[in-house]
């Protein structure tokens, strides 16, 4: 990942990368198929488990609010300390393979979903007001995807005052 940030993908040769992590170029294929591969990995280290790990934080909480609440937690430190895998993902999208960027949106579509069915969950047993749950649950992937792309924003502020700052923009907005 860290050559890929350097280099960029298209400049990347497997032969440097081989030779950075000191093994053979033969020993490297034995890992990868393609170099696009490599990108893969670095959108698994990501969304592997994921969604699951979301659920079941969920599930342990109650009230609608904690759900929603620890699904996001769950979610929001996963990006937070994957700011440079997912900034990676966004500046070398182009270079996924088709399939593997289906894959991607299909597995963000499911967090969105999730977050969207306790929005809506929360609407419909009243301890939420009404909120378009599509836009609010894309938002909140925004947020936590935020300091990817604005990292400087948040040098010197601590990881749980911007999650809370975050919550508070979340339930805010459903709070009656």
């Amino acid at each position: 990942m860290k050559m890929v940030r350097e280099k960029g993908f298209d400049s990347l040769s497997v032969n440097e990368l081989a030779e950075r992590a000191e093994m053979s170029i033969g020993g490297l294929y034995r890992y990868i198929k393609t170099k696009s591969d490599l990108l893969e990995l670095i959108c698994d280290e990501i969304n592997l488990g994921l969604h699951e790990r979301m659920v079941e934080a969920a599930a342990s909480a109650r009230g609608i609010e904690q759900k929603l609440l620890s699904a996001f937690q769950v979610y929001w430190n996963t990006c937070w300390d994957s700011a440079d895998p997912i900034l990676t993902a966004y500046r070398e999208w182009q270079s996924l393979p088709s399939e593997a960027r289906q894959r991607y949106r299909e597995q963000e579509i499911k967090i969105a979903e999730y977050f969207g069915d306790l929005i809506r969950a929360g609407i419909v047993s009243d301890e939420f007001r009404a909120a378009d749950e599509r836009i609010l649950a894309s938002e909140m992937i925004f947020l936590a995807q935020m300091r990817a792309l604005k990292s400087w924003v948040f040098r010197g502020v601590e990881q749980s005052s911007v999650l809370d700052e975050h919550w508070e923009l979340i339930i805010g907005r459903l709070r009656k």
